[in-house]
């Protein structure tokens, strides 16, 4: 029997694939407001350095709330339930967001998104833990995480190429991204009911409270504070960058365009071979290697920042090895099937994820403040370098077993 047939045999396949696109839209629709909140900041008459960037915040933060709901609904009565829901809900806040007409309206349709969004990523990992194990488990994490830079590129796409033709715009996209709630509708047939791949030996499930107490307790603070410090690098560096190369440096639409593609092609290729070589050499050793990737990645980023307008090309390859090293965001699905059994998995993944978003509610602000006060990238690149750095020691703390396969 060949890798591909043990890896994707028994429905397995239409799993993950139900899984994969779930993820890609979830993050696409939540990063496509980082790409087009220029155009929604000038015709709602908003500032984007303040009501937008409070308007994001809170959309992360509604993040948690959806993480903790919809993983323990995950948990208590299935992954397939829970993942359904969450689609359909950011889809209709994607829906409301076409719709805002200013401040209240903008804020609550991000917050139903945020919502929504909260608990995809979790539910997703969680189901890659329950079907597959071992070695194999890595393999197909890295797969999953892999529609990160998709969605990622296929937002950019949209609103560099699409929403500024004559039109279209801003609100049609939006509304056309809210039909992709019609996914819901295909877990019916991808996702077996009730869970069969998961065997539950506790009934009901354990309370929240129960990541923080023995023997979950050190491998919970670790990976929210990794996840935390792996956040704040994306939405310090990756959301931020389109709309602020084209503000503080002045480069034109297309550019940042066809920039984006590129460098998210890299991160496809990181996320996956993250999963092989993890699989072969070790989660955390290959975890660490590639933080410091990143690291050098935003190093030279920082170095040819003030050249970006006059040379572009060279920024773009600087950017392209940031790419390889963000690889890393392959390694926390496995991580959460090592460390928690399968009736805590989901809870755990989704809850975490989203609380390390949530605490992107301050830092936005904060962010954007210091664009505008020194009218440049670079202090976001810092933070980025800081938290990839803070990330490859803090991980060697994590407990050497795990409570799950």
């Amino acid at each position: 029997m060949t890798v591909s047939a043990t890896m994707f045999g028994r429905g397995r396949l239409r799993v993950l694939l139900f899984c994969w696109l779930g993820w890609v839209f979830d993050l696409y629709d939540l990063i496509l407001f980082s790409f087009l909140k220029h155009g929604i900041a000038d015709e709602l008459g908003l500032s984007l350095d303040g009501a937008i960037a409070w308007i994001e915040g809170a959309s992360l933060l509604a993040t948690a709330v959806g993480g903790l709901a919809f993983g323990r609904i995950a948990d208590r009565i299935g992954r397939r339930q829970a993942m359904v829901a969450s689609i359909v809900v950011f889809s209709l806040g994607a829906l409301a967001t076409g719709l805002a007409t200013g401040y209240g309206s903008l804020l609550v349709a991000r917050l139903v998104t945020g919502f929504g969004v909260g608990g995809e990523w979790g539910i997703g990992h969680a189901v890659v833990a329950d079907y597959w194990s071992g070695r194999q488990r890595d393999r197909v994490h890295g797969i999953l995480q892999a529609g990160s830079p998709v969605a990622v590129a296929s937002a950019a796409a949209v609103a560099c190429f699409l929403a500024p033709l004559e039109g279209i715009g801003w609100r049609a996209v939006f509304v056309a991204s809210a039909l992709l709630g019609v996914l819901a509708f295909a877990g019916r047939w991808a996702m077996p009911a009730p869970d069969s791949a998961v065997t539950r030996t506790v009934s009901p499930p354990p309370p929240v409270r129960a990541l923080f107490a023995p023997p979950f307790r050190r491998a919970s603070i670790v990976l929210l504070v990794v996840l935390t410090l792996h956040m704040a690098g994306f939405w310090c560096v990756y959301a931020e960058l389109p709309v602020r190369l084209m503000r503080l440096h002045g480069v034109a639409t297309t550019e940042v365009g066809w920039f984006q593609l590129q460098v998210h092609a890299v991160h496809v290729v990181a996320d996956v071979l993250f999963g092989f070589l993890a699989a072969r050499l070790g989660r955390v050793r290959v975890f660490v290697a590639f933080c410091l990737l990143f690291a050098a990645g935003q190093a030279l980023v920082l170095g040819a920042l003030d050249d970006v307008r006059r040379d572009f090309a060279t920024f773009t390859l600087a950017i392209a090895a940031m790419g390889l090293g963000a690889g890393t965001w392959s390694c926390f699905g496995a991580l959460f099937g090592k460390h928690y059994p399968a009736a805590l998995r989901a809870t755990a993944a989704a809850l975490f994820y989203a609380l390390a978003r949530a605490v992107q509610l301050p830092l936005k602000p904060a962010v954007a403040a210091a664009f505008a006060a020194t009218g440049s990238f670079a202090p976001a690149l810092w933070i980025g370098i800081g938290c990839a750095l803070g990330s490859a020691v803090a991980v060697l703390w994590l407990p050497r077993r795990g409570g799950g396969d």
